[in-house]
């Protein structure tokens, strides 16, 4: 009597299932693999030059790409056709991320239920194990795990011009896909074992996703994405469980699952929400400067050119942060060259970084000018000392006195090392530098330091 009512539930349900799915088996999932090139490629196929628009042609509108019907998408046919050549190769590596992105997650999350985790022998995505057990049944092998044959494809793209150095793109990624997903879950049940297979196909998707790119000068030339969703994502596709009847077929089934994604990916993915993928340390973006230098560049003396029938045409050129240069003005026909000129130049990191001088003769004859010598200036001296709290020893950095005195002058003589080795007399033979910087003094607010280089 007491089992009555419980297996009379049971079989009331399954049948309740089975019936459903027949009845609404119409209400099929979207097909987003409907709409294809074919009258796309064949020049036989002409626009009529007026229509009427069917019931069927408005049904399919939501199923065609963007660039169909919003004239600001632009159409990738190319790299739609790239992503169908490469998507055989794509599917066996997307796969293995995917299970080895899952293993840990779902192996964490059932540890963490040990009375879980008493009752699961193991979860299976297709013949991969997630739990790493030994199998006992011989069809698992036979189990699918693939993302089928049919790519997924941009649906057009809209793209934002920014003053900012970055991309925006407006994308909808569409997938009328033929995947099949085999799950099994491997139930411990006292002396019995029960295998529970889930068989998901047939995925259909459509995300509105925009990306922001972070464009930097340095190779990749991105420094990072920015992914979010514009608006919810639509999701459809046959579930089947115990090789049931579909049961996304069931009234409400679909849209309780869209409205369960929605409700976890609104607070992750759902714009303004969004999740950002660095591709270069700090997205390429360099670190706060710590300081900046003030350089005064007076004269050079008895400077030696590689031209010994006529004087030079010297200028010089300072570098701190690589690739970010600045020139001198040139001085012509003088080996004691008068410059009088002033630079300010920016400092990440004073441990680090140096300043780095370069005497030229400007030559207009040739591709290149001479390099006469180089001289650097250092903002900080490393050392060797023995850190107090392991006994080893530990590199440390001490800043110059000019560096940790900001708005303080400092006066040096630099002789000036002749390219590719050796010293060449008589040339720059004093440098005068000043450190001076008070903060806001240079630069909005950055503690300025300042470099007074004078030859004599």
């Amino acid at each position: 009597m007491v089992f009555g009512p419980l297996i009379g539930a049971g079989l009331g349900a399954l049948a309740g299932v089975g019936i459903g799915s027949a009845v609404f088996s119409g209400d099929r999932p979207k097909d987003f693999n409907f709409i294809t090139e074919t009258a796309d490629r064949n020049d036989n196929i002409r626009t009529p030059a007026c229509a009427n628009v069917t019931d069927e042609m408005r049904n399919m509108i939501p199923l065609t790409p963007e660039w169909t019907f919003w004239p600001d998408y632009d159409r990738w046919v190319m790299i739609n056709r790239v992503i169908r050549l490469m998507w055989p190769k794509l599917t066996s590596a997307i796969l293995l991320e995917v299970v080895k992105a899952v293993k840990p997650i779902v192996q964490q999350n059932l540890f963490a239920l040990p009375s879980v985790l008493s009752l699961i022998d193991d979860i299976t995505l297709g013949p991969y194990s997630i739990m790493d057990a030994d199998h006992l049944d011989p069809h698992i092998a036979d189990k699918y795990f693939t993302l089928g044959d049919h790519p997924i494809r941009v649906a057009g793209m809209k793209v934002y011009s920014t003053a900012e150095d970055t991309c925006i793109m407006e994308m909808p990624l569409i997938w009328g896909s033929n995947a099949v997903f085999d799950v099994q879950v491997y139930l411990r049940l006292g002396p019995a074992r029960v295998v529970v297979p889930i068989h998901l196909s047939q995925i259909q998707y459509k995300a509105l996703v925009r990306v922001v790119l972070n464009m930097v000068d340095t190779i990749p030339c991105i420094g990072g994405a920015t992914l979010s969703l514009l608006a919810p994502l639509h999701f459809d596709a046959k579930l089947r469980v115990f090789n049931g009847p579909d049961v996304m077929a069931l009234p409400g089934v679909k849209q309780a699952a869209n409205w369960a994604m929605g409700l976890v990916l609104k607070d992750v993915l759902l714009y303004p929400n969004s999740v950002s993928v660095p591709l270069m340390t700090n997205f390429g973006v360099p670190p706060e400067p710590q300081g900046m230098v003030k350089i005064t560049l007076t004269r050079i003396e008895d400077l030696k050119t590689t031209d010994l029938l006529t004087k030079g045409d010297p200028y010089v050129v300072f570098e701190i942060r690589e690739g970010r240069v600045q020139r001198s003005k040139i001085v012509k026909s003088n080996n004691n060259p008068v410059f009088n000129e002033e630079f300010f130049m920016v400092v990440d990191d004073f441990e680090q970084q140096r300043l780095s001088i370069k005497v030229y003769d400007y030559d207009r004859l040739r591709p290149t000018d001479d390099l006469l010598g180089t001289a650097e200036v250092f903002f900080s001296q490393e050392a060797i000392e023995t850190d107090p709290v392991t006994g080893g020893e530990k590199v440390v950095y001490h800043l110059a006195d000019w560096i940790r005195s900001p708005m303080q002058q400092k006066k040096l003589a630099l002789p000036l090392h002749i390219a590719g080795g050796g010293l060449l007399n008589a040339v720059g033979k004093g440098i005068t530098q000043t450190a001076m910087g008070a903060a806001g003094a240079v630069s909005g607010g950055l503690a300025g330091r300042s470099v007074n280089l004078l030859n004599h």
